[in-house]
């Protein structure tokens, strides 16, 4: 979960935890109300009462409870308290991760608000937007929908609202390193929370300042939020948030060097971690500590701390834990000079990376067709605001001209995007068709050498047994023109189909590496194709000695230092 959600919840929870406190054993009378009363606003505001009365965690029944009141709400003319429903399903989505449902309640939500004139609940909505936008990395429309819910609430004086709202901009100026204008915003922010008297909000930035600190490298400044947060987490009986400061500050103590405070506040959250069954921060807590015994020399205690993660990754199916504990495993076995163990780790790790780059990838596109169905889900939105303005002034006329310019923005959308499917269609086939021809005529050129290989053998031979040195002088001139002629002809005709195929391969190298040779440009094209030093040995007749060396200076040219990072798999990225 990222820093906005758990700022969100940190308020939210904290709220539910003070009604709870104040009502105890409400629930059942308020379900005792809503079975005697009848009237539907009555009955609406038991429901939402119900709903912030569940137990915590227990979204699914908060939810039900919404829709049902949501169900009611529809078949009167209740709009405020729709609207309240909606941004609750909206929230309660968003806690589950369901972004895309979440944002379909919250925009729902901002439609009716504006169609009433709701300032309060669109203020809120707009605030759920922007939430929302930014769990999917749309860093330009979430500022927009933020900026947009504080003006309202400030217009209003909200102050709980603005309170949120600040804090939550102040991530957006922490995302961009922008720590002067963050502190600014957490400032305005902590002293609304504190003239609100709301501890859950007043831990939640002091959450916020502590990371603005810490990536500063001003850990002391950082300790000293994460600490006033964690006796308020303490105050607020809150012990998962407790849990992930005990957390935090001894990541804090680990970056000072503090390996003994690291270790004590470590273990005081995996102890919480563990009551609260918390398996993937309990593996985050061993990984830790494996860290620290890695850096106390404890090597036989790092193992063991990795194993056990280790063992709750794979149980959990939680690849970020699994990678990790790989790379703690492969760093001891380095360090204990133990080489069989530290290449086997060394393995597995970049085999997970790679699993974890291609989930990235996966999670990647996801929010991009998130954000695009989003986008034109507003687009829709906005169109549809228009045409209701219209409609005031034009019913007949402007229904004929939307029907006309929709029906025409469909036709052509449809021809153009036929067009661009069967273009699309073509050019895959015809670039399919250029790979295979490429592979075949590499296996070719590696058949043909082969075969001009066992010639040239075979004229040595004839050559040394030769009669005279004018024979033997000619054969060495046939050798010569042949082995020059062949490979000139055989690198020509390969750079031309590898072009064809990659032809913005050779660009873009150039740019990023001004300095390559002609022959370290061919051996990248090989790399490329993914062909091994003995395949590309076969192909140019060099030998494979001078092949590794090659590809030792190529290294050097690229800037690839760090041995973990395979040179095919950094091409193959260009």
């Amino acid at each position: 979960m990222n820093i906005l959600n758990q700022t969100l919840l940190i308020i939210f929870l904290g709220w539910c935890a003070q009604l709870t406190a104040l009502n105890p054993g409400k629930q059942d009378s308020l379900l005792k109300e809503l079975a005697r009363n009848s009237d539907v606003k009555f009955k609406i505001v038991i429901l939402l009462q119900l709903a912030e009365e569940v137990e915590d965690g227990n979204l699914k029944q908060a939810l039900n409870y919404n829709r049902q009141a949501l169900e009611l709400a529809d078949n009167s003319d209740e709009y405020q308290l729709k609207v309240r429903c909606l941004e609750n399903i909206s929230l309660l989505y968003y806690s589950r991760s369901d972004l895309r449902n979440s944002m379909e309640t919250a925009q729902e939500a901002k439609r009716l608000a504006e169609k009433h004139d709701l300032q309060k609940e669109l203020a809120l909505a707009l605030d759920y937007i922007g939430m929302i936008y930014y769990d999917i990395g749309d860093k330009k429309r979430c500022p927009e929908y933020y900026f947009a819910s504080l003006k309202i609430s400030e217009k209003l004086n909200n102050k709980m609202e603005v309170c949120m709202s600040l804090s939550r901009i102040s991530l957006l100026y922490i995302d961009q390193n922008d720590f002067k204008r963050a502190l600014a915003y957490l400032n305005r922010a902590y002293k609304l929370a504190k003239e609100l008297n709301n501890n859950a909000g007043i831990s939640s930035i002091l959450n916020n300042f502590a990371t603005v600190y810490s990536k500063m490298d001003d850990y002391s400044n950082s300790l000293k939020y994460l600490e006033e947060a964690l006796k308020i987490s303490k105050e607020l009986n809150f012990p998962n948030f407790e849990a992930t400061n005990y957390l935090n500050i001894g990541r804090n103590y680990f970056k000072l060097k503090n390996y003994g405070k690291a270790k004590y506040y470590n273990m005081q959250a995996l102890n919480l971690f563990e009551q609260l069954g918390d398996k993937k921060s309990i593996a985050t807590c061993q990984l830790n500590q494996g860290k620290m015994n890695l850096e106390m020399k404890r090597l036989t205690e790092s193992i063991e701390d990795a194993d056990s993660a280790l063992k709750i990754g794979r149980e959990g199916g939680d690849k970020d834990i699994v990678y990790m504990a790989y790379r703690l495993l492969h760093s001891v076995y380095q360090v204990k000079n133990d080489s069989a163990k530290a290449y086997k780790y060394c393995l597995l790790e970049n085999q997970w990376k790679d699993s974890l780059a291609l989930n990235e990838k996966e999670n990647n596109l996801a929010s991009l067709e998130l954000q695009y169905q989003f986008e034109k889900k507003e687009q829709q939105d906005e169109a549809d605001r228009k045409r209701n303005v219209i409609l005031n002034t034009s019913i007949i006329i402007v229904l004929i001209l939307i029907v006309i310019v929709v029906l025409l923005i469909m036709y052509q959308l449809r021809l153009k995007t036929k067009k661009v499917n069967i273009e699309k269609d073509l050019l895959t086939k015809e670039l399919g068709f250029k790979k295979k021809e490429l592979t075949l005529h590499v296996m070719s050129l590696m058949k043909r050498n082969e075969m001009l290989s066992q010639v040239y053998k075979n004229i040595v031979v004839i050559e040394k047994e030769a009669a005279s040195d004018e024979i033997r002088h000619a054969l060495k001139k046939v050798l010569k023109e042949l082995h020059h002629s062949t490979a000139e002809e055989n690198m020509k005709e390969f750079m031309l189909r590898f072009k064809e195929v990659h032809e913005d391969f050779y660009d873009t190298l150039l740019k990023r590496f001004p300095d390559l040779s002609p022959s370290e440009l061919r051996l990248c094209a090989f790399l490329k194709l993914n062909l091994t030093t003995k395949e590309i040995s076969e192909l140019t007749g060099h030998q494979m000695n001078s092949l590794e060396m090659a590809r030792y200076r190529l290294r050097q040219k690229l800037g690839i230092s760090n041995s973990e990072v395979n040179l095919i798999t950094f091409l193959s990225q260009i």
